[in-house]
C-alpha cells in the first residue's frame, strides 16, 4: 500500500469513526455530497450509468456530483479527499494524545 493510500484509508476511518476527543464534525449536505461522489470515485471509477430521473432528488444529486469529477484518476481522487477532510477537520492527521 503506498503512502497516498494509507493517508486516504486514515482519512475514510477518521470521517466514519472520528475519534472522542476531536470536536464533532458537521457537514452541510454540498460536502457530503463531495465526499459521497469522490469515495465512488476512488472505488468505482468515472461515473457511467444511466442518469437518474429528475424526480428521484437524492439519487440524481449524487450522480450529478460524482459525474462531475469527469475522469478523474483514483490517485487524484484520494489526494481531493484528503484536501476536503483536511479543510472540513484541520488537524485530523495529527495522533491523538494518550490520557
Amino acid at each position: 500500500m503506498t503512502s497516498l493510500e494509507e493517508r486516504y484509508n486514515k482519512a475514510l476511518e477518521f470521517i466514519k469513526n472520528p475519534p472522542a476527543d476531536y470536536p464533532p464534525i458537521d457537514m452541510d449536505n454540498t460536502q457530503r455530497l463531495t465526499f459521497y461522489a469522490i469515495f465512488r470515485q476512488i472505488k468505482d471509477g468515472p461515473c457511467k450509468g444511466p442518469q437518474p430521473s429528475r424526480l428521484k432528488v437524492v439519487e440524481r444529486a449524487k450522480y450529478d456530483a460524482w459525474k462531475a469529477l469527469g475522469k478523474m484518476s483514483k490517485e487524484d481522487a484520494m489526494k481531493k479527499y484528503i484536501t476536503e477532510i483536511t479543510k472540513l477537520a484541520p488537524g485530523w492527521e495529527k495522533p491523538t494524545p494518550k490520557l
